[in-house]
C-alpha cells in the first residue's frame, strides 16, 4: 500500500512539472496566414519578411533574440501583426513590454493622423505564452483573438 501512495505522489509530481513547461510549439507560419486570410482586418497587410530590420527597428531586439519572426503591417490602419519566437522567457517577456510599448507609441501617432485607428490599437492582443510572443491589432479584434486561441490553446 505504502508502495502504491509514493507511485501516484511521483507520478503527481512528474504531471505538475510537465504542466510547468514551456507550453506547445506555435505554428507561427500558420498562424499568419490564417490572420491575413481573415476578415479581420480592413487593409491588405504587407509582409516585411524580406526586411527583417523593419521589424527589429520596431521592437528593439538584437538577432539572437529572435528564433523566428513574422512582421504584417498597415501602417494608415494601425493594423499589426507581430509574431515571434523567441529565444527564452526573459526575451518574450521584454518582446510583450515592446509590443505594450508599441500600442502606446501608435495611439500618440495615429490618434489625429487616423483616429479610427485608435479603437483598434486599444483592443490590441498582446500575448506570450513561454518563449513565443503573439502581438496583433485588428480591425475585428473578436475573430483575431479566436484565429489566435486556435494555435496557443
Amino acid at each position: 500500500m505504502k508502495r502504491v501512495c509514493v507511485c501516484i505522489v511521483i507520478a503527481a509530481l512528474l504531471l505538475c512539472l510537465t504542466a510547468c513547461g514551456g507550453g506547445k510549439d506555435v505554428d507561427l507560419e500558420g498562424l499568419a496566414a490564417d490572420l491575413t486570410a481573415s476578415e479581420a482586418f480592413t487593409e491588405d497587410m504587407n509582409q516585411y519578411a524580406a526586411a527583417p530590420g523593419v521589424a527589429q527597428g520596431l521592437y528593439r531586439y538584437e538577432d539572437a533574440d529572435m528564433e523566428q519572426c513574422i512582421l504584417y503591417c498597415n501602417a494608415t490602419s494601425g493594423e499589426e501583426i507581430f509574431l515571434a519566437k523567441t529565444s527564452g522567457e526573459d526575451v518574450a517577456e521584454t518582446m510583450e513590454n515592446a509590443c505594450h510599448d508599441r500600442v502606446t507609441n501608435q495611439i500618440a501617432w495615429l490618434e489625429n493622423y487616423a483616429p479610427d485607428a485608435v479603437p483598434r490599437l486599444e483592443n490590441a492582443i498582446v500575448l506570450r505564452q513561454g518563449n513565443y510572443v503573439i502581438f496583433v491589432v485588428a480591425n475585428d479584434a473578436a475573430a483575431a483573438q479566436s484565429i489566435v486561441d486556435g494555435y496557443v490553446k
